[in-house]
């Protein structure tokens, strides 16, 4: 356990941290070489100033969790207060250690701050983004529908359905993302791994856009405007 340390959070965040019962959902970004991971996982309680505890999300269904679930990777924890002033909370921090008995806890650092968003402005955060994937060669350009799951600021991963009309593309090939509800902004990336299963095709895509037109896709993810 790490050592007494000052509170840095304002009256205000620590009120949003203490509204949070234990046993909440919340929603834990993992960071990863290659793009962010999504899960979903409990909120226990906190040591306060020095960490939080959440449960460790299922092995069972998130088991290569265990290998990027180290200390001091950074992890983004997302919730929503409800009532008349229902908010979404989102804070940046890192993990400190993971146990495994008598029960899985996971034991993150306490923030310095927090980022704080009304749902009277914001819907809450989704699980994914709605997306047109095309690609081009020299005889054709071919397009399909995908879902965005994973994005941070340098590329995405995103899942399509298989189909013979939208052959598997290779690495390195460029293609151009247009999100559904923003069909003006196309954001250009090139296929840097890929993965398939019975029915569906995953591709990790490495970001080669405008800074800009990235930014507005993570605000999307985040809190879905």
């Amino acid at each position: 356990m790490p050592k007494q340390k000052k509170m840095l959070l304002s009256s205000a965040d620590i009120n949003s941290l203490q509204s949070l019962m234990p046993g909440s959902v919340v929603d834990l970004q993992i960071s990863t070489p290659t793009a962010p991971k999504r899960v979903k996982t409990s909120y226990i309680g906190a040591d306060v100033p020095n960490c939080l505890l959440f449960q460790v999300p299922s092995e069972s269904r998130w088991g290569y969790l265990r290998d990027v679930l180290v200390p001091d990777n950074e992890v983004v924890l997302r919730y929503v207060l409800e009532g008349d002033e229902g908010k979404v909370i989102a804070f940046r921090s890192h993990v400190i250690k993971v146990i495994t008995h008598p029960v899985p806890i996971l034991f993150v650092a306490m923030p310095e701050s927090l980022q704080t968003l009304a749902l009277r402005k914001h819907k809450r955060w989704t699980p994914g983004i709605q997306a047109r994937v095309s690609a081009s060669d020299d005889k054709q350009t071919l397009s399909t529908d995908c879902m965005i799951v994973d994005v941070s600021f340098q590329g995405c991963r995103c899942v399509l359905e298989s189909s013979p009309e939208f052959p598997i593309l290779e690495n390195g090939k460029t293609i151009q993302l247009k999100i559904a509800e923003d069909k003006e902004n196309v954001i250009k990336g090139i296929i840097k791994n890929s993965s398939t299963t019975q029915t569906r095709v995953f591709y990790g895509v490495q970001f080669a856009a405008d800074a800009e037109i990235v930014k507005k896709l993570l605000d999307r993810f985040i809190v879905e405007l």
